[in-house]
């Protein structure tokens, strides 16, 4: 057929031409695929799949907003089974009680001190529906100070007596703090958007800490690595309210040196009356050489610092990082005494040691 200016003539099919395009078509899908492949993918703890995972309609036990169990229903579905992250539908869901050996994850694991376990109550968090209230004083939080500043308002002006900790709400750690009912603390936060932790909302915050921000790692470390992890959000000008620590000083508040929680405000000013919080390790020694901590180098799972702009990609740690309440404490249970990540009894200095662990993975020179 001959050529006609300003006319193409559609190659038929089965054409040289026509294979030409298609393959060319098939290569451009290709490196799109490899470009998007090069990149992690998008991680979200917004729950997808079928409601019937999660709620039930007409059911016989009263659980809140047609939960299969409230919290624990999900995050504690097999308490004496081998799984640390249990998957509903499409939805990995981490639990917080379990009995999966070195399966704890970030937080811990309530298993050291659930009822039925052979719970010793001093190991963590004691929250109702896991374990008994401890007696006086571990009845209510240790450092409590009554209406320090929390986002979205203040906290209880006391704590009740006989009041034991719930999951999430005033008496809790997850949700609006300001919201008493621990379900509708929560509320909704489980099908929002948090692709963005910016702590505006509960969804939007750090694993539903409101106004709390960091990087949330995909698997809650589980099998996490010095360069695949949580990030948590410090700030030694303590100024901000989004930290991990000033979420812990909320009820612990006289460990924590915000004025806003007391800390350094009240009692003795010295701050180091109690371990320091929030903290930078260059504000103790301005260098790292010669410094204590100039063997902490790499970023450690079992003592982690906080990052003013945390992304969870830290691997390494210098003047810049900041100790925080997360360092030595777990945050939910763990084996160990007042929740610490490690046997604080067996911390000797100037023992000759294969390695550095617990207090001496900062304090590298003791």
């Amino acid at each position: 057929m001959p050529y006609v200016e300003g006319w193409e003539i559609a190659p038929q099919e089965g054409s040289p031409r026509s294979a030409v395009k298609l393959l060319t078509v098939l290569s451009v899908l290709l490196a799109v695929l490899f470009f998007l492949a090069s990149f992690p993918a998008a991680v979200s703890a917004t729950v997808k799949g079928r409601c019937k995972d999660c709620h039930e309609m007409h059911s016989d036990s009263a659980s809140p907003e047609l939960t299969k169990g409230g919290c624990l229903g999900c995050h504690a579905m097999d308490p004496a089974g081998t799984r640390n992250i249990i998957e509903i539908g499409n939805s990995p869901i981490p639990q917080v009680l379990h009995n999966m050996e070195d399966g704890d994850l970030a937080a811990g694991n309530f298993y050291y001190v659930a009822d039925g376990f052979a719970p010793d109550y001093g190991k963590g968090h004691n929250v109702v529906g896991i374990s008994q209230l401890q007696p006086p004083p571990m009845d209510e939080p240790p450092g409590f100070i009554g209406s320090v500043m929390i986002p979205g308002g203040k906290g209880p002006t006391r704590w009740l007596e006989r009041q034991e900790l719930t999951c999430a709400g005033t008496w809790g750690c997850h949700g609006d703090r300001t919201v008493e009912d621990p379900y509708k603390a929560v509320y909704g936060a489980h099908h929002e958007d948090d692709s963005v932790i910016d702590g505006s909302t509960v969804g939007k915050s750090y694993r539903y800490l409101f106004g709390i921000k960091g990087a949330e790692d995909r698997d809650w470390e589980y099998q996490a690595t010095p360069a695949e992890h949580n990030g948590y959000k410090g700030d030694p000008q303590h100024m901000t309210m989004d930290t991990i620590s000033y979420l812990c000083g909320e009820c612990h508040a006289l460990f924590h040196p915000s004025i806003f929680l007391g800390g350094m405000a009240v009692g003795n000013h010295n701050p180091w009356h109690r371990h320091p919080t929030d903290v930078d390790l260059g504000s103790v020694h301005p260098t790292f050489p010669g410094s204590e901590y100039q063997s902490y180098m790499i970023y450690s799972l079992v003592t982690p610092v906080a990052f003013e702009n945390p992304t969870g990609k830290e691997s390494h740690v210098d003047e810049r990082s900041i100790i925080m309440c997360l360092s030595c404490h777990r945050a939910h249970a763990s084996p160990y005494k007042d929740s610490l990540r490690w046997d604080y009894t067996e911390m000797v200095a100037g023992e000759s040691r294969t390695g550095n662990s617990g207090c001496f993975t900062c304090h590298t020179l003791k």
